[in-house]
This record gives C-alpha cells, structure tokens and sequence, in this order.
C-alpha cells in the first residue's frame, strides 16, 4: 500500500514573520491533515481496539475542527495524536494480532477509557453550542491539559514499545534487556552541534516561527544561497527552548564537504551516520538511532543531495522515514522550492534582510560615520544589493580590506556591475558582482593573478586545503599564505580548524560562473601530483581529506583519455586500500570504477580488477555481505579475463568464506571445490594453499554432517602446519579438530585440541583465539559438572577481551557467559549479562544488524528457557525479520526452529510445522544437515527436551 502523503503546502514569508503558526488557516490545516493520518492508519492497523481509539480522536478532532473557536489551544493536543497515530502504527502493523504484546493492547485499552470521555465532553460542548444556537463553543485550558497528560500516559508506554517494535536492530532486545539498563557511559561519539553564529541580525522573527512550528511538524528553509538559511539553521539549534526539550541529541548534518557528484543513497546514509556517532551505516541503523530518543537533526544544503542522479528517490523516502518516526524533528535547508520528501512540513521562505538589519550587518564589518548623507550613499548600496546577506558581508569586507570611502566603494561596484553585465549579457546576481568585486580589488592584485587559481582549487576540493598542505599543494604560488590570509579577509574563504575552505555559494560562483573574461580554465595539476604521489604512503592523513581525494579521482575519471586510465586506475586501487585501513565508509566510486550495467570489460586496465577487489572488502567490512559476494564475483571475472589466476582464487576464496558466513554451506564447498580446481590447473597450488582450502572445506563439511571427512581434512591440514612451524595454523586447525570431535563425541579428544589452541594463542599473542580457547575449555569444564571452573575460565576471558578493546570479542564471551547462566536455570543472571552486552557494544556505537541479531538470538534462548514464550517469540521473531536484510540463512535456520519449538510447545501443532517446514526448506537449500544446527554456535544450542523439530523430522509430529 503506498505510504500517504502528508504534503504540508508552503506559506509565504513576509518580512516581519515568515509564518504565523498560530492564524486560523494554519490551525485548520494541521488540523486536517491529523485527522487524515488518524484515518488512513485506522484502516492499516489490524487491531480493533486501536481502530476504535483511532476512529474516536478522529471524531474529537473533526468536532475542534467545525466548532471549537479556540482551536489554537489544541496545538499540543494535536502533536500527541500525530505521536500516537505513527507509535500505533509501527507497533502493530504487519504482525499477527496474536503477537502484539500485551502491554500494548492493556494500554491501548486504558486509552480508549480516556478519549472516550474526552469524546463525551468534546460533543457535549458542541450540542450545548448548537442548542443555544452559537455554532460555535470552546473548551478550557485547563481541561485541554489535563487530556495532553492522559494521552502522554499512554505514549510514555508505547515509546517503551516502539524500541520493541518500529527497528529489529534494537527493538528487539525489548523488555528483555532495558529494564534498569544504563547506557550513558556507552553513548557513541558524535558531532555537537554548532553554536549561534557570531553576527545575526534581524532573523530572530524566523527563527521564534520556527521554533514554534517544529512542535507539531517538520521544517523547510528556502532561498537562495547566501540568504542565511544555514545561520538561521544553527540559530534554531541554539534556541533556549531547543536546547532545554532536544539537549545533545540536536545534530547538525551539512553537506558543504561532500560534492554533488559523490552524492549516492549510501554516501548520504554515511554522513548522517558520522554525525549521530552511528557506527553502521544502514538505513535501518540510523533509523533506529533516531527512534531512541526526541532528536532534532539539521539536513544543511539539501539541494546537493536532491537532484542527485544516483539515488535521489531512495535519500527522499529515506528522510521520510526518519520523519514519521514520532521522536524526530527534521529542519531541512534549500535552494531548492520544490521539495521532494512527504514530510509533513511547513515551508518558510527566507527573505532578504530588511534594511534596518542590512544596516547593521554592514557596519558591523566597515565602520562609517553616521552622517544623513553616508546613511543615503549606504542605503542605496544595500538596495542595489537587493538586501542578500552574504553579499553585504563580501562588500563591506571588501571595502575594508581596502580601505575604501563609501564613494570609491559605490565607484569600484558600479565599474564592477557594468563590466559583468557586459560579459554575461543579462541580469546578475548581487553574489556574483561583490564577489568578482572582492576578486578584482586592489588587495588581491597585489598579490598577482594567482588568487582565482586558488580560489578555483579550493572551491574544487569539498574539504578544503589543509594549512600544513599549501606549498605543496601551489608549489609554483611563493605567496600562497598571503593569498590565503587575503582571501580569508575578504570573506571569499574562512578557516574550519585547520583547513581552509568557502561557503557553498561561493564554491558554486567559483566552479560554475566564470563570467570574467581573464578566468582561467580550472587547473588541478599540482593538486594531482600532490594527492596521487601521497597515496604510495600509508597513513591516516586520508581520514581528513578522504573526500578530496574522492572527487579528485571521480574528476579524473569523468575527462579520463584511454592513456589516462591506467594510473587512475591505479590511484583508485591505492585510494580504497587507505580507506579500508584507516576509514571504512561507502564510497560515490563504484560506478567510475564498474560504469553503468551491461558496460564491457575488454578494454579495461588490469587496475581496475585491484579497484573492484578492494570494493568487495570495504563492502565486507561495512557488513554488506551480499554485495561483497557480488564484487568479488566480478573481480574474479576482470581477474580471469588478464588470466590473473592467483588473484581470480583469491576471490573465489572470498566468496566461499562469505557464502559460509551467511550460512550456504552448499554454495561455500561448490567455491572451494572451483578454487581447488583453478590452482590445480594453472600449477599454483601449493601445500599451504591446500591446507588452508582444506581447513576451509571442513567447516562446510561439518555443517553438512560429515564429520569424520571434515576430522580428517582439518588433520590433514594440521600435519602440514606442524611440518612448517606454522603456529597460527597450527592452532586454527587444532581449534577445528576439537570442534570435530566435540560433536563426534569424543570429549576428551576435544578438550585435548582446545588445549593446544589455547597454549599457541598465548605464545603467539592473539587474544581472540586465547578467549576462544578459554569459552571451549569452560564448555568441556561444564559439561563434566565444574561449573565453578568453567566460570572462572570464561571470566579470564572476559577480561582478556576487555583488555584487548576488542568489542566483538567481548560480547562473545558475555553470550556465551549468558548461555552458561541460562544452562543452569540463573535466568535474571543472563539477563543482567546479556544488558552488560549491550552495554558494550553502545560504546562504538550502534552495531551492524548481524550483531544486533545474534545479540537478540542469545535473549531470545534465555527466555525460552526461562519459559517465557511471548518474550521468547517476540525477540526470535525479530532474529527472522533481520535475516531478511542481512541474507544470515544459519541464524533463520535456527530461529525458524526455535519459533517451532515454541509453538509445538504451546500445543499449536499447524504453527509448528509452519516454522520447521521452513527450517527443513532452509537445511535443503543450504546443504546443512538438520541435526547439526549449532555447529560452531555450541552456546545457542537448545534442550534435548525441546524435541519438536526432531519429531517433524521422524515423521512423529502430530496431526493439527
């Protein structure tokens, strides 16, 4: 069903107030579209006591709407009903009603006792008012308040729900885990806000509108560029009341250090990402960031990502998304009138500055005398300026900086005026006259012709320059810090910690309007040399100038000749190598590198097979394992059409170990099968490489049931290791013979293999398979009943992940801690360990879904054996639904048995045999034998007294 459209019409701002929130009009409107989303999600919830609470604040609002003068009273009314309408929503829709959760439904209940009583009073006024022939009645304050508290009773209990609910990623993990739970210590890095700009004149108007308005809906900033739409933006954010409701979780998201061009869904996802101090950068991460708590963000400069070619529908719906979540507030910033999002909002139209404040913020910068005649000369220059802010500022920096009289200052910009207006053949913009003005000036000549050269490479490079970089980026300008300082006076360029940039405005001016007859082409040789000779040197200077680079490279693409290519190519290889060291993140380069679908490959340099490689990485280390399989599969083609065959198994060994990850145990040995194959044939296998294939194909064997052939691989493997003194080897092998007789039921022999892991972890310094060791010793220690040695070992675990800061490894010991509890019927216990889990994984931010998942997995198995079926349901419900976006077919395999065992469990036979008919499909798709679900997932095994999934499988399972 498509989603409504909530399209708020925009309103013209006069110069005194952009918008009166409060006017009649304005009242009805919002009025009309609440009671429109009232309506619309009545008919999508499935259950009817929420239709009724729907359908009944529907008929208050119409009854406030046709009769009630005092409609502006019930603004906050109105926000409440908009909150439960979207909280109502994302709690139920698209799931059974059996498994709403209960507290919901018992408060859902209490609300309707009390809207119906507000109905009664509502209606009650309104036949009063007809009776005596008034058409029209009101309600007191008093009363309207005390409703607002009624209805916040009840949101106050389905925000509890909608972390349950609106996003798997944390919602899931529900009541289960964040109960006293406190995570202020784990709060991610972010970035603050910015404060309120230093010189704001006569915007106060706009921004007290603004804030008014964000109580009930979404915010539009329209004008041109220069207008002041981003001080006003930071204005907002510094506002009293803003601060007092939103604290730190206002953000400011801008989009001046990243060009249009690098603009794609996942680059726009990142960057807000990168601001909340969110650490995965999936929509549905941030999403559910978002829904934690009352947020304000700023999306600064949204025209850049609007008109993108490359995902522009997907950032719209995107941004819709994150506005109906009933916690978020959104202040969007354009140029742009026609606004592509169905946010429901209000558009203020940003005006020039009114000439009182103009005066003010031009002799804030150039002081004149007061005289009548000064004020005529400086009144008539701001109205030929059209009261455009940014070119008051330029123009009193300008004439400043120069030393200028009012007369020599209205002189040099008529002379500067005409000369344009010769060249460009039509009207101008005040922006383009003041700024080629301050270009032209007296200042800037002095200094030679070198000025718009660096004002073109700067406007070109979305993060600056850097100060430390400046001779070598103009080695042939003796005097670019003078250039820079001038600039930087003129207010064509200001300096952002140690990096000197422009305004977007004038970074647009610079690239796109080159209108003077003396403008020289753009030259960006020295930048070239520069950034390219840098890429041969590893470091982390690339996390600040990652986006120069990037455009740099995407420029150089898009002018690239065919004797080009080969070292852009290589540019690009050695551009993503330090980007997945140093700054993991998606990149705007992938279709530069690949080009558009159906593109051939013939032609392309070898390089480009390095580039495709390094994708398929990045994209595995962004948990994005369904397109890594997809990269490196086209690697392996570039790589075999240059008969490059070792690189071609490197990426077939990447695309087995990633169909393993996901669980398609089939697709993994058929990968390794052809990796084997392709050495053989071309002579590059070696024993090394057989050993380590071999050790590969054990695991998929061990999945598949064949546990003996998969012992002897991983023997085979090992003697080969031993022989090498390969002690890494040697004791991921020993750790895989201990898993293979584990489940053949040699415990001793397992506990022997685990031993020796351990010993050659400690001699060898890794501490995730020390901590491994460790968790595989305490299982051996708890199953022959030494239960206070197998503590002890998997807190010496813990702590050794703790110190190592290693956050995944931490939370795999703490799961495993969990489960140990859960073992022995201390379920609180679990609980309490698996809250610490979380704990620790806040603390980088918020996790990729995988993690999320298996997080929820492991609460899900507590209260299963806590005998907590509804809690039990809800979080494995929430592992399948995940597994949708991150393709994990073990984990579905799994928690498709698990959801059947709760139902066999239950008595609901046909529920049963849904979910492990479903689990059985998923074994036979990917080649996993059936009794063989925990394999190196020993700490997610359920009981031997949960045997449904054993009796559908024999056949025994009871007729419905």
């Amino acid at each position: 069903m498509p989603r409504p459209n909530w399209r708020g019409k925009g309103k013209t701002s006069s110069k005194s107030s952009a918008i009166e929130t409060k006017s009649h009009d304005s009242t009805v409107a919002v009025l009309s579209n609440v009671i429109g989303l009232l309506d619309t999600t009545k008919d999508l919830v499935p259950l009817d006591v929420a239709k009724g609470v729907l359908s009944t604040l529907s008929s208050i609002l119409t009854t406030v709407k046709n009769t009630m003068q005092n409609k502006d009273d019930f603004t906050e009314v109105l926000d409440r009903c908009e909150k439960i309408a979207n909280s109502v929503k994302r709690s139920t829709c698209g799931r059974p009603e059996s498994d709403t959760d209960p507290t919901l439904v018992r408060a859902l209940d209490e609300l309707r006792s009390s809207v119906d009583g507000i109905e009664k009073t509502v209606k009650a006024k309104e036949q009063r008012a007809l009776r005596y022939r008034v058409f029209s009645a009101s309600v007191d304050r008093e009363s309207i308040a005390k409703w607002k508290e009624q209805l916040d009773s009840f949101l106050r209990i389905c925000d509890h729900e909608l972390i349950v609910h609106i996003d798997m990623e944390i919602g899931n993990i529900g009541r289960t885990l964040k109960g006293g739970m406190d995570t202020t210590a784990g709060e991610p890095d972010r970035e603050p806000p910015p404060g309120r700009p230093p010189m704001f004149f006569g915007r106060d108007n706009l921004v007290r509108d603004a804030v008014e308005s964000l109580r009930l809906q979404h915010v539009v900033l329209v004008g041109p560029g220069g207008i002041g739409k981003t001080s006003i933006a930071k204005a907002i954010l510094n506002e009293g009341s803003i601060v007092a409701e939103f604290q730190d979780r206002r953000f400011f998201v801008s989009f001046d250090s990243i060009d249009a061009s690098q603009i794609t869904f996942d680059t726009f996802i990142g960057r807000i990402a990168d601001v909340l101090g969110v650490k995965f950068t999936r929509l549905s991460a941030i999403r559910a960031c978002l829904a934690a708590n009352n947020v304000l963000v700023v999306l600064d400069n949204a025209e850049t990502f609007q008109d993108t070619v490359s995902g522009a529908d997907r950032i719209a719906e995107a941004i819709d998304d994150f506005g109906a979540l009933p916690s978020v507030r959104i202040v969007l910033t354009t140029r742009n009138r026609r606004v592509s999002t169905n946010l429901r909002r209000i558009i203020i139209d940003v005006p020039a500055l009114d000439p009182s404040a103009a005066r003010e913020v031009f002799t804030n910068i150039y002081r004149t005398d007061g005289s009548p005649a000064s004020i005529t000369i400086m009144d008539k220059l701001l109205k030929d300026l059209d009261f455009h802010a940014l070119s008051i500022n330029l123009l009193a920096n300008v004439a400043a900086e120069n030393q200028w009289t009012l007369g020599q200052l209205t002189r040099a910009w008529g002379e500067q005026h005409t000369r344009l207006l010769e060249v460009g053949g039509g009207k101008l913009q005040s922006l383009s006259v003041t700024i080629e003005l301050s270009l032209g000036s007296s200042s800037i000549k002095q200094l030679g012709n070198d000025a718009r050269h660096v004002m073109q490479v700067v406007a070109f490079l979305p993060q600056g320059i850097e100060k430390k970089n400046l001779e070598d980026l103009f080695p042939s300008i003796p005097n670019i810090r003078s250039i820079i300082d001038a600039l930087c006076r003129l207010s064509l360029m200001y300096r952002k910690t140690e990096a000197y940039t422009m305004l977007s405005p004038i970074r647009i001016h610079i690239l796109n309007t080159h209108q003077a007859r003396d403008t020289p082409p753009l030259d960006l040789t020295e930048v070239r040399n520069h950034y390219y000779a840098q890429l041969d040197d590893e470091g982390a200077w690339i996390t600040t100038e990652d986006a120069n680079v990037e455009r740099l490279i995407g420029h150089d693409f898009s002018q690239a000749t065919v004797k080009d290519v080969k070292s852009i190519y290589q540019a690009c290889s050695q551009f993503l190598w330090l980007l997945m060291l140093y700054k993991p993140r998606p990149t705007s380069l992938r279709t530069a590198i690949l080009g558009k679908p159906g593109r051939t490959f013939h032609l392309v340099d070898r390089e480009a097979c390095m580039c495709v490689y390094y994708l398929g990485h990045l994209a595995i280390l962004l948990s994005e394992e369904r397109e890594a399989i997809n990269l490196f599969t086209t690697a392996k083609r570039l790589f075999a059409h240059y008969q490059e065959h070792e690189m071609t198994a490197r990426c077939l060994e990447q695309v087995a170990q990633l169909h393993s990850v996901l669980g398609n145990v089939s697709a993994a040995e058929q990968t390794l099968h052809e990796t084997l194959n392709l050495r053989g044939e071309h002579h590059i296998l070696s024993p090394h490489d057989e050993a380590r294939t071999n050790v590969a194909l054990g695991h998929a064997m061990m999945c598949k049931g064949r546990v003996q052939e998969a012992l002897t691989l991983f023997t085979n493997a090992r003697e080969h290791f031993d022989s090498t003194s390969d002690a890494g080897n040697i004791a991921w092998a020993a750790g895989c013979q201990g898993e293979a007789e584990w489940h053949s039921g040699n415990y001793a022999a397992a506990r022997q293999h685990f031993g020796t892991r351990l010993y050659l972890a400690i001699r060898i310094n890794d501490n995730l398979g020390h901590a491994q060791s460790l968790t595989r010793l305490a299982k051996a220690e708890a199953r022959d009943g030494n239960y206070v040695e197998a503590r002890k070992l998997l807190e010496e675990a813990l702590a050794l992940a703790s110190e190592g800061n290693d956050v995944d490894n931490a939370c795999q010991v703490l799961w495993e801690q969990a489960a140990f509890a859960s073992d022995q019927g201390h379920f609180d216990r679990a609980r309490d360990i698996l809250r610490r889990a979380f704990g620790e994984m806040t603390t980088r931010g918020w996790q990729p879904i995988s993690t999320i998942a298996m997080m929820n997995d492991c609460a899900a198995r507590n209260e299963l054996f806590a005998g907590d079926y509804e809690k039990a349901r809800e979080l494995f419900l929430g592992v399948v639904d995940s597994c949708d976006e991150t393709s994990d077919l073990e984990l579905e395999t799994r928690s498709s048995r698990a959801l059947g065992e709760i139902a066999f469990m239950e008595g609901d036979i046909a529920g049963a045999r849904k979910w492990f008919t479903k689990a059985q499909s998923l074994c036979d798709a990917t080649g996993r034998h059936p009794d063989l679900l925990y394999v190196w997932n020993l700490h997610t095994q359920l009981k031997e007294e949960h045997n449904g999934w054993k009796s559908f499988l024999e056949g025994r399972l009871p007729s419905a």
